[in-house]
């Protein structure tokens, strides 16, 4: 049982905001279409990603949490953290939609997501010999960009704004029992060093750039598919 707790975690992340998603007024399992298109699509880039670094050393994954069984260097928990964790995250910004309600984007505010795009660079550069520390900027600085272009102002609407907040501290619970425990040890030439719980301050721009690029695609989607 202890091998599986990263799949265990996962897993259970998954299965509560499932069980609840045939809420009459969220009716969240109405939107798995564009739900699935976001998270196959960027998720396939992060997994890309972790795979590459992986295998460089950035980070390794202890067999006494995750198992010794790997698919191409990542243990099944691994595979199942890109799957299943969009979908409380998404859950999370649909159900404060349904009860709360949000302020509309501003789409003339769009340059702030393209200046915050221009600002993760700087940090990307500084810490450039940090592999982990140089991705993770280059992430943030890519999903304000491609909101930028495909959410504009999204960052100004009230809905959007507490959700990201809430899967934020979700996130933070989740995570830190994943380091705590370990589940991963990272390598700390990879990393800037600075930890907030035990969890590597890379893992917060890691966590804003994978939910956000889903939901930068899942917003538009949601609305082509009319839904």
């Amino acid at each position: 049982m202890k091998k599986h707790v990263y799949a265990i975690i996962a897993v259970l992340s998954f299965a509560g905001p499932f069980a609840m998603s045939f809420d009459r007024k969220v009716h969240y399992i109405s939107y798995l279409p564009p739900l699935l298109i976001a998270t196959l699509a960027v998720g396939a880039l992060y997994i890309a990603w972790d795979v590459m670094v992986t295998s460089r050393g950035h980070w390794q994954f202890n067999d006494e949490f995750v198992g010794s069984t790997r698919l191409f260097h990542l243990p099944v928990g691994e595979w199942l953290f890109f799957l299943l964790i969009p979908y409380p995250s998404v859950f999370i910004y649909e159900v404060i939609l349904a009860y709360f309600g949000t302020s509309p984007a501003r789409p003339e505010l769009a340059w702030i997501q393209f200046v915050l795009a221009a600002g993760f660079i700087i940090p990307a550069y500084i810490w450039r010999k940090q592999g982990y520390t140089l991705l993770a900027m280059l992430s943030a600085s890519l999903y304000f960009l491609v909101s930028g272009f495909l959410t504009p102002g999204v960052i100004a609407a009230s809905g959007y704004l507490w959700s990201m907040l809430l899967i934020f501290l979700a996130f933070v619970v989740v995570n830190g029992i994943y380091t705590a425990l370990p589940t991963i040890r990272y390598n700390p030439k990879a990393i800037f060093g600075v930890k907030f719980i035990q969890i590597p301050v890379e893992d917060f721009f890691y966590n804003l750039s994978y939910i956000g690029l889903i939901l930068t695609l899942y917003i538009p989607l949601k609305e082509v598919m009319g839904l």
